[in-house]
């Protein structure tokens, strides 16, 4: 896809946003596909690590994700290929990235990296043309990983990103960038200095990010609830939280213009936020993306957001009432 185009996509759903549209005439050139919500740890403040059972589980079909690509694909520019599980567990992984690659769609996973990873596949994931590899790893010791990465196996992720970075160096022309994804919280916030030595040590991006307070209730509640529950996560620093009591209310969302989420069973969400097929506006199994994208519950959503009145309620409207997402 041109770099116009790219600019073109990437604007017109906040025009529509801007002017109050609700009847979208072009589909959203970034989503995210949902390889799975199944996971190998058990992270304590993600719904799947929790083994909360108001999801069903399963792996994303080639299938489902030929569908997805080949209803939506035309305008695409990134699918992200991942969100309530680990999308490395999928067999048909390597499968779906390259019938997007074919396609010109650029595409991004996040991996705990928590794996018994063979060679061969390191280099067929390095070669399947990705365009990022996030790393998530929340500690730079053993202890401290473990604190938040129940179940998961420290020295392995350290190996496994060791040999991640050291066979894209022999793969001539390999783009796929690699970054090391350290969450801050309470108990790592120490560590921060220590990991960013030991990337560079490693020959490895790091990206220091915001912790999220419990993320399959975040959009039900306000900021000071999860604060309160969430209190021994919370980083001392108040930079490295997305929540804060001094944060002002957000005034709007413009993602049920901008973006969607497809579960790995074709349920149709608003957002990466919601955890549960419960509140799908559709599944892409039942009707085309098309027919869900305008349907009563899109229109619904924007509605609620841009304040016109309008009588069916979505999970968009309970986000609002909690002051939006990471708001109030």
């Amino acid at each position: 896809m041109s770099a116009m185009k790219k600019l073109y996509t990437s604007v017109l759903p906040h025009i529509h946003a801007f002017f109050g549209r609700t009847y979208l005439p072009y589909f959203p050139s970034k989503i995210s596909i949902e390889s799975g919500n199944l996971c190998n740890l058990r992270c304590p403040l993600c719904p799947t690590g929790q083994q909360d059972k108001s999801a069903k589980k399963g792996f994303l079909s080639f299938t489902v994700f030929k569908k997805v690509i080949d209803e939506t694909g035309q305008n695409l520019t990134m699918i992200r290929l991942y969100n309530w599980g680990e999308p490395l567990l999928n067999k048909n992984f390597l499968r779906m990235v390259r019938y997007a690659k074919e396609r010109g769609i650029d595409l991004k996973i996040s991996t705990n990296l928590s794996l018994k990873i063979e060679d061969t596949t390191i280099e067929a994931l390095l070669k399947s043309g990705l365009e990022k590899i996030y790393i998530s790893c929340n500690g730079a010791s053993r202890t401290t990983y473990q604190k938040y990465h129940i179940g998961g196996d420290f020295e392995l992720v350290m190996d496994n990103m060791k040999r991640v970075v050291q066979k894209k160096r022999e793969i001539p022309g390999c783009r796929t960038r690699l970054v090391w994804l350290f969450h801050v919280f309470k108990h790592n916030e120490h560590e921060i200095e220590t990991a960013k030595k030991l990337a560079q040590k490693i020959g490895i991006t790091i990206k220091v990010s915001k912790m999220r307070p419990d993320m399959g209730k975040e959009i039900f509640e306000t900021t000071l609830k999860a604060l309160e529950r969430d209190r021994e996560w919370i980083p001392d620093n108040p930079e490295y939280t997305v929540v804060s009591e001094k944060r002002q209310k957000r005034v709007g969302c413009t993602l049920p213009w901008t973006e969607t989420v497809i579960n790995w069973d074709g349920s149709v969400l608003p957002c990466c936020a919601v955890y549960s097929e419960k509140y799908a506006f559709g599944n892409i199994l039942e009707n085309s993306f098309a027919e869900i994208w305008n349907n009563e519950m899109y229109v619904a959503a924007r509605k609620e957001i841009l304040g016109i009145k309008n009588d069916r309620e979505t999970i968009c409207h309970i986000c609002k009432r909690s002051g939006y997402l990471h708001g109030g």
